[in-house]
């Protein structure tokens, strides 16, 4: 049996994952590991990685380096998405983390993402040769892909990540009934370009990844502590999500951090990330989420796993 690791750098958060393979290509997660590291904070005015971002995420690389090592020598796939594939210092902060940890960080392309992430979710949801809309909503992006059971119809990457529309739009908590409407009248926007730009096909479900959508899901049903396989899976009908919505918007950051089922580093980010995820059901015609637990992280380490078999 041999174990592979996986990293994923993304604008909000840092996830590791570790598999082992077992008989007839069954694979087991063995150790993993996230961390809110904001990577991708003053991007979008910036266009560069700020220093107390990058130096979080790179303490955070050499913790995973770490918990690497103590499942042996293990091949470590490390890839990075949306703020570092547009940062301006992007290869300072390759070169620092090169010589920090001696980990080789890929920076992948908006397409790669896509396949991986279609690769990770498909992993343990049946696609059933459905015509489905995945979306993984990021701190710098959201990208919005079109599938026919596995085969990918159409994908788009969009600057719909919540830590640049948290900047953007939300000036303070309670979020005001103003700054809400310009945030959903700029995501709508987005939304009809990105519905202009994809192939026709009326999906019959909408499935998402990534943080937001897990922690809609742990809210929803009150998990605390967070448990992957609670949250996996599961349906949240519009009316659900609106009404949580609702309840968060109305909040201070300090009475949402009083939520266990919220991830501590989430409690200002939510407000843009569950507008991602109503206003896309809402463009697309999905009456209900189902809520995928693994993604790109789980996408990269199946792909090497397979290169290597």
């Amino acid at each position: 049996m041999k174990k592979f690791a996986s990293i994923d750098i993304g604008s909000n958060t840092v996830r590791l994952l570790i598999l082992q393979t077992g008989a007839h290509e069954n694979f087991r997660e063995i150790d993993s590991a996230r961390r809110i590291t904001r990577l991708g904070e003053g991007m979008d005015s910036n266009k560069r990685l700020a220093p107390g971002p990058m130096e979080t995420t790179l303490k955070v690389l050499e913790e995973f380096l770490e918990i690497c090592k103590r499942h042996g020598n293990i091949p470590i796939r490390a890839v990075a998405t949306s703020a570092v594939r547009e940062a301006e210092n992007k290869e300072a902060f390759l070169k620092q983390a090169l010589a920090r940890t001696w980990i080789v960080i890929d920076v992948i392309s908006w397409e790669e993402e896509a396949r991986l992430t279609l690769e990770g979710v498909f992993w343990k949801i049946p696609h059933q040769n459905r015509k489905a809309l995945i979306f993984d909503i990021g701190g710098g992006s959201t990208e919005f892909i079109l599938s026919q059971g596995r085969q990918i119809a159409g994908f788009l990457s969009t600057p719909l990540g919540v830590v640049r529309l948290t900047e953007r739009f939300i000036t303070r908590h309670p979020v005001p009934d103003k700054d809400y409407q310009n945030l959903t009248a700029h995501i709508q926007s987005v939304l009809s370009g990105v519905k202009n730009q994809l192939p026709r096909i009326h999906p019959e479900i909408a499935i998402g990844t990534a943080g937001t959508v897990t922690t809609l899901a742990a809210l929803d049903r009150n998990i605390y502590p967070y448990d992957p396989e609670k949250i996996h899976g599961a349906i949240l009908p519009i009316g659900r999500i609106l009404g949580i919505q609702k309840n968060l918007k109305a909040k201070s950051i300090a009475e949402r951090l009083q939520l266990k089922s919220l991830e501590k580093g989430r409690e200002d980010l939510i407000i843009a990330g569950t507008a991602i995820v109503l206003e896309t059901l809402s463009a697309f015609g999905c009456s209900a989420l189902l809520v995928s637990e693994t993604s790109l992280r789980e996408g990269i380490i199946l792909d090497s796993l397979n290169k290597a078999c």
